[in-house]
């Protein structure tokens, strides 16, 4: 198993606990990382017994209140001590062709990719046609695909399982700001960043069918606790 002593795995989960405990087992099997930290911002006991029985020494977030996705991802970033971040969600499964080393060479290779994705292309939420048009190139010797010339404002950024710079989070003055994922993507893409997704991806999904959604209602006083905090 490797070691990366400059990544820290983020993880953001919650009502899954089956789901996590199989993508941690996997993919802690296959990576080591500086730190661990995840965050349920669901709050249910089952998922954070299910982290910790397989990462008692990872950092629990679980707070008293519910800051959304993007504020959860906020806060947990905050938390983060080295300067690249491994996003994961909790319904991923990998395999053993994830090379951490390979992504980080190929991210620092292109200064304008945003991140690098490890979800299996063919696994993506793209039709047959558009799957033909991804575009394949090859640098510090790690084949990739780019399909952000199919969609002027999607594919800049992903929470899918990725890899890149916290300083990517800190140009954006972290995510809070962005109602959808897609907005941070279309900032990016304004930035002239992309996403690159590795060939073969390592990972796919396993969360069809139990899939959370969590869609507080933001309160001016929780609005003025972030902010705060972000301070």
């Amino acid at each position: 198993m490797k070691r990366r002593e400059d990544v820290t795995l983020c993880l953001t989960m919650g009502k899954r606990p089956a789901e996590l405990t199989k993508t941690l087992q996997k993919l802690l099997a296959l990576q080591s990382f500086a730190q661990v930290i995840a965050i349920n911002d669901f709050r249910d006991n089952a998922t954070n017994q299910a982290f910790m029985n397989v990462c008692p020494s990872g950092e629990l977030i679980c707070l008293d209140q519910q800051l959304g996705h993007h504020g959860a991802v906020d806060y947990m970033y905050d938390k983060v001590k080295t300067p690249y971040i491994f996003h994961c969600e909790d319904d991923w499964m990998f395999n053993e062709t994830l090379d951490l080393d390979s992504a980080i060479d190929l991210l620092n290779a292109l200064p304008k990719a945003a991140q690098v994705c490890f979800r299996d292309l063919q696994d993506c939420h793209l039709t047959d046609a558009e799957k033909m048009q991804a575009k394949k190139y090859e640098a510090a010797g790690v084949n990739y695909y780019r399909i952000d010339h199919l969609h002027p404002q999607w594919h800049g950024f992903t929470f899918n399982p990725s890899v890149f710079n916290i300083d990517i989070w800190r140009r954006l003055g972290g995510f809070s700001s962005f109602k959808k994922e897609r907005h941070i993507s279309r900032k990016l893409r304004a930035l002239g960043l992309y996403t690159t997704h590795l060939s073969p991806g390592p990972c796919v999904h396993i969360g069809e069918g139990v899939s959370v959604s969590l869609q507080p209602k933001w309160s001016q006083k929780l609005k003025t606790k972030l902010l705060r905090w972000r301070k």
